[in-house]
């Protein structure tokens, strides 16, 4: 597990993806919960937890067919999204041993992934692997619409001995 001190990530040179050090992304693999923040045009934080897969270069957010008070194009993640992309993924480990406690804050931009032809590839992709990732989606459809988003921060902290 990294240690608070340690370098998280790091910007590559030849390129604009951000490089997330070997022992965060196995932290993220490892996950099987986030919480997905968002603001919308009113300024007002919209939090919801989520399931997500991780590429190596983009996170995937499914909008799937669990039951929701409204049609996909409506949520308030996804409208908020709309007006600004700039986004935060929250993935914590909670343990009642604190010495245990350790949490990856991703800060981004995202975007709708809806299937039409250009995007249909990645998306394909991105639903292969949730639906690999989580069983339950077998049970459950997992919609033909996505959250993508690219990571341009990676702040990290693991709790040391206290």
């Amino acid at each position: 597990m990294f240690s608070s001190t340690h370098i998280f990530s790091r910007y590559n040179t030849t390129s604009i993806s951000l490089i997330i050090a070997p022992d965060i992304e196995d932290f993220i693999q490892r996950a099987r919960v986030a919480r997905l923040a968002t603001v919308g045009s009113g300024f007002k934080p919209h939090v919801v937890p989520t399931v997500f897969v991780f590429d190596g270069n983009h996170f995937f957010i499914p909008v799937d067919e669990k039951r929701k008070k409204a049609k996909p194009e409506s949520l308030r993640r996804i409208k908020n999204i709309q007006v600004n992309p700039n986004v935060a993924l929250l993935i914590d480990e909670y343990n009642e041993d604190w010495t245990r406690l350790a949490f990856v804050m991703i800060q981004g931009t995202a975007s709708i992934m809806k299937s039409r032809k250009q995007a249909d590839i990645q998306l394909r992709q991105a639903q292969k692997e949730l639906a690999t990732k989580y069983i339950q989606y077998q049970k459950i459809g997992i919609g033909d619409m996505c959250i993508m988003i690219k990571p341009e921060k990676v702040v990290s902290w693991r709790s040391s001995q206290l």
